[in-house]
């Protein structure tokens, strides 16, 4: 009976982390210069770009200039918190249109997840 419990525990752990990531959604845009060659980003022999290693490639680089567009963190209860650059170029009020896109899609998305959590309980 005890090695049942731990591949349900881990799967209720795993499910808890999801809901917890769930309670919270953050969305960042940030414009800048940088420039990688995409094998740097390409994950061993499978073809697929993987943002988690540019983005620590980023962090090793401290020559890079990096400029907030918005930044918005949206909690579970509803409160919210939203930083706009102020004086938007042309380009900057394009990445605001995607960066609301962000926020409505990943929105719905984490509602679905809530909602499939709740129906299997």
């Amino acid at each position: 009976m005890a090695d049942q419990k731990k591949p349900l525990q881990r799967i209720k752990d795993k499910i808890s982390a999801k809901i917890e990531d769930a309670a919270s959604l953050e969305v960042t845009t940030l414009t800048g210069d940088f420039r990688y060659t995409v094998s740097d980003f390409v994950a061993g022999d499978k073809n697929k770009f993987e943002i988690e290693k540019v983005l620590e490639r980023l962090a090793l680089k401290t020559d890079i200039e990096l400029n907030l567009v918005a930044y918005t963190k949206v909690n579970f209860d509803g409160d919210a918190n939203n930083i706009v650059k102020s004086n938007l170029n042309t380009q900057d009020q394009e990445l605001l249109r995607y960066h609301r896109d962000m926020i409505e899609s990943s929105t719905k998305s984490r509602q679905a997840f809530i909602k499939m959590i709740t129906e299997l309980f």
